[in-house]
């Protein structure tokens, strides 16, 4: 039994797992705040493209002359 215990105290392979779930936790998180951060300011983008849109007129301008 205590073999058995020692042999498991040894053994690494789960620690790279563990590892590279930590990791992938991290991404995920930037992601989410990185996403939560910039979503106001393109929401806010849009609608100030919204608004000018709305209160200009859809007429093309007469070309320059020469």
């Amino acid at each position: 039994m205590l073999y058995l215990i020692k042999g498991y105290r040894r053994d690494e392979r789960g620690a790279s797992a563990v590892e590279y779930a930590m990791l992938l936790v991290f991404v995920c998180l930037a992601v989410a705040i990185g996403a939560q951060a910039l979503g106001a300011n393109i929401q806010g983008l849009f609608t100030n493209i919204g608004n000018t849109l709305s209160v200009s007129p859809l007429s093309i301008p007469a070309p320059p002359t020469p």
